[in-house]
């Protein structure tokens, strides 16, 4: 303990070095000043504080927490984003960063708030160990090794489906229609995390792709899923940049140069280091060329604004939706001792127009993420505050605040009993689509064929079916006022029938990601999305644009490559 704990106030020592040099190097005293305090004066008082806690404090704590709390609120003191990583943070980043992990194949949630026996949410990947052994949406996964797991966390639970590539794991599953559990040995694999999961084409003639998250693999997916689509031969294009947080620089690059001419200013990066003032231009030449339409909201953070900002200041797409998070702070991530790692702000980002993202965050942490200074509300004030810069072609576009949209539409909020029947607490609609999927409607029987298959365990059908078209009719509707009385909802029939459009699309989308995948049900969950609906309404002011873009934009400067 006593060489790990040396270990670890090495590491801090280390940093606090660092931000000596950075912060007060350059300092001087004058003829008659008093000496200011070095860094290991500083040092001295932490070394201090550290032995008396650890000697004196009534509850034994171990030095690794106190190192790293320590660490973490050094960082906090810079800027919201600076942060240090613990071992176990720093490998789920680097799993984030590669796009893979081991283990199943499987989305789970907790059937109560977050503990206790969890559901399989969407059939498992194709070629999934889960999927080779059979297993499918709305499983759920009662014990782990023989032991219930009704008082496991959701991550104790996570933690023993994961792990080394080439173990098993055992699990007994509780499936509906089927009175006894079955039992699984399922050995773990690697596993891709997907970062571009939805891409179809919405209405004849226009595609819709959505983008999670920028990771290794981002660029290469949506290289993908425009071959699948056919992009080319399209009229349109929707790309959903939605409750995007971000991720990796170069992949934000490459997503805009899909899209930009060779050359194009995609971002440019301004700090106080040497070699930190950097220029990237799109490096190849673009690969679509269809009118474009952007989705952003008050989510939409860091690389997500990057793309959304150069193809604005471009004139390439038109932007919807809400004014974006305003996350524009560069974070070089360092590998640190005992396998921890830290994300220090060396940079900020500026669009092509010279814009800058980052919106201002000397306030609270608190106030930073959850005001409601943040997002879309932005957009009911006034923007005579905001730095004002021009695209290629002359529109006014504003900085200092995120990415604001050419076309606002507010994404819609739910009404009370919305928000009721859609409570995670409850989860009302993914429990009764399995209520549908396993026979128990009468009125239902065309829901409880499509999932009539072999349930011996790893026997998973691997024919692709064709999508039916589920409707839910009025006698559905009755056996859900029926459901709801059961689980003791309080409701009137005026509720249903004032929201009888949004409860038959979520009865759809739980049935149809139950049966078909998670990409069937998200069809089914746009239809009613009026964001999707404005982008569809303007696609042709986004064909007026890029045509607008490609008569008047300037020559590319190549002298930055």
């Amino acid at each position: 303990m006593k060489h790990r704990f040396a270990v670890l106030l090495i590491l801090v020592v280390i940093l606090s070095s660092l931000m000596g040099g950075l912060l007060g190097g350059n300092a001087a005293a004058t003829p008659g000043s008093p000496i200011p305090p070095s860094t290991n004066d500083f040092l001295n008082n932490y070394t201090e504080v550290l032995n008396i806690i650890q000697q004196t404090y009534v509850d034994k704590v171990g030095p690794d927490k106190l190192v790293y709390s320590s660490i973490k609120g050094m960082l906090r003191t810079l800027d919201p984003h600076s942060s240090f990583f613990d071992p176990k943070e720093f490998s789920r980043l680097r799993e984030e960063q590669h796009s893979k992990y081991y283990g199943l194949g499987i989305r789970v949630r907790p059937l109560l708030r977050d503990r206790g026996k969890v559901a399989i949410v969407e059939p498992p990947a194709i070629g999934s160990p889960a999927e080779k052994r059979g297993l499918r949406a709305g499983d759920v996964i009662a014990k782990i090794e023989g032991e219930p797991i009704d008082d496991w966390t959701s991550d104790e639970v996570v933690n023993h489906l994961r792990g080394p590539r080439g173990t098993t794991v055992n699990i007994t599953v509780e499936r509906p229609g089927i009175h006894d559990p079955l039992q699984f040995t399922v050995e773990r694999d690697e596993i891709p995390l997907i970062t571009v999961p939805y891409a179809f084409e919405i209405k004849p003639g226009i595609g819709y792709i959505k983008i999670d998250r920028f990771s290794e693999s981002t660029a290469e997916e949506l290289r993908t899923k425009i071959s699948e689509l056919n992009v080319s031969r399209m009229s349109g294009l929707i790309l959903d940049l939605r409750d995007n947080p971000g991720g990796l620089l170069n992949q934000a690059i490459e997503v805009s140069d899909f899209f930009l001419p060779r050359g194009s200013l995609v971002v440019s990066t301004k700090g106080r280091a040497d070699g930190s003032a950097k220029r990237y231009p799109a490096p190849g030449l673009e690969k679509v060329k269809v009118p474009l339409v952007v989705l952003i909201n008050r989510h939409s953070a860091s690389a997500s604004e990057i793309v959304a900002g150069a193809l604005q200041d471009h004139d390439r797409a038109l932007i919807v939706g809400e004014t974006s998070f305003g996350k524009g702070l560069v974070q070089s991530v360092y590998t640190l001792e005992n396998d921890t790692g830290m994300a220090l702000t060396t940079a900020k980002y500026y669009t092509p127009s010279g814009r800058l993202i980052q919106r201002d965050y000397s306030g609270s942490t608190t106030e930073y993420y959850y005001s409601e200074n943040s997002g879309s509300s932005q957009e009911n004030s006034s923007n005579q505050n905001r730095e004002t810069r021009s695209t290629d072609n002359g529109r006014k576009v504003y900085g200092g605040g995120g990415i604001t949209p050419d076309v606002l539409e507010p994404m819609r909020e739910l009404n009370k009993f919305e928000a009721l029947l859609s409570s995670t607490q409850k989860d009302i609609f993914f429990h009764y689509a399995r209520r549908l999927t396993s026979g128990q409607v009468p009125a239902a029987k065309e829901f409880a064929m499509q999932s009539k298959k072999d349930d011996i365990p790893g026997t998973a059908e691997k024919s692709p079916r064709t999508i039916p078209n589920l409707e839910v009719k009025d006698a559905i509707l009755a056996d859900f006022k029926s459901f709801l009385r059961e689980r003791k909802i309080d409701f009137t029939d005026i509720d249903i029938q004032n929201n009888v459009d949004f409860i038959k699309r979520r009865i759809r989308y739980e049935v149809y990601t139950s049966l078909f995948g998670l990409q069937e049900g998200f069809r089914v969950s746009v239809e009613g999305d009026m964001q999707v609906l404005k982008a569809l309404e303007v696609m042709p002011e986004a064909k007026s644009l890029m045509t607008s873009s490609r008569t008047t934009a300037p020559v590319p400067d190549n002298s930055t490559r």
